[in-house]
């Protein structure tokens, strides 16, 4: 794997008003840079991120963009410091090339995201104690050391589900944490069809995509959803729990058995 390392905080300097004066502070701060993945040579999207674990964002976006699936489709991969692009070079099989093309063929927007999910089946929820999830959401917030320094940062956690943290990543936008967990788990040989994906902020039908595409049945977060991620999580049986807090959380996919998932069913008043 690349062994390459971007600065992730920069000291800043700034002007800080309190008690009826300014004065001159340093402040860190998270830093941002414009990476560009390329794909077999030609550039495929720029991401705004935080310039670390690029092969597993780069891995992890190509996987849950539909464009490979697993990681034996990678034949290399490199970073250039100078201009900041990531480069990969990808086995160009017919599945790939289909894969590829109809990606690119698919214009943004609400109106066609369904065509994204053409041929992906409903995912299997797995059994889930609710203590996990209230253990999971009590001690992530522990966990990100760059989020304590800077406040600046998304992140994402991949758990078992008896709660056990496997991997944890920064970012400056929360879908790029989640794609270096896809990323992690491709070059771990992880199965994701098991584990619980736990991301900051809300969850939109983009987050819901990376979890249909790339097979993780369970993502949380203390945030809250958008109507459309509870859409695409009813339809494909992602179990979207938001709104979690230090003794409750909400599950807002209501197409899932919550006895055979939770072990709790529903309370008839």
């Amino acid at each position: 794997m690349m062994d390459v390392q971007l600065e992730t905080v920069r000291q800043i300097e700034a002007f800080q008003y309190e008690d009826d004066s300014f004065k001159k502070i340093t402040v860190p701060v998270s830093t941002e840079y414009g990476i560009t993945i390329a794909v077999n040579g030609k550039p495929f999207v720029m991401i705004a991120c935080s310039g670390a674990d690029l092969e597993e964002l780069a891995s992890g976006f190509l996987v849950t963009e539909g464009i490979i699936t697993q990681k034996s489709e990678i034949e290399d991969i490199a970073f250039h410091e100078t201009t900041l692009q990531v480069d990969v070079k990808i086995k160009e099989t017919d599945a790939v090339i289909e894969r590829l093309f109809t990606i690119r063929s698919i214009v943004s927007g609400c109106g066609n995201a369904s065509q994204k999910f053409q041929g992906l089946k409903k995912l299997t929820p797995p059994n889930v104690s609710p203590e996990t999830i209230i253990k999971i959401g009590k001690q992530f917030y522990q966990t990100s050391e760059l989020h304590k320094l800077t406040h600046g940062v998304h992140s994402a956690g991949l758990y078992t589900c008896d709660g056990q943290c496997i991997a944890f990543y920064d970012e400056i936008g929360r879908h790029s944490a989640i794609d270096k967990l896809v990323g992690y788990a491709l070059y771990h040989d992880i199965p994701l069809n098991d584990k619980i994906v736990y991301s900051t902020g809300r969850i939109s039908s983009e987050i819901i995509q990376k979890a249909i595409v790339s097979g993780f049945p369970v993502i949380a977060t203390k945030g809250s959803p958008t109507t459309l991620a509870i859409q695409f999580a009813n339809e494909y049986n992602v179990v979207l729990i938001a709104k979690v807090r230090l003794n409750r959380f909400s599950v807002f996919t209501t197409s899932i058995d919550l006895q055979s998932v939770f072990g709790v069913g529903l309370t008839i008043r």
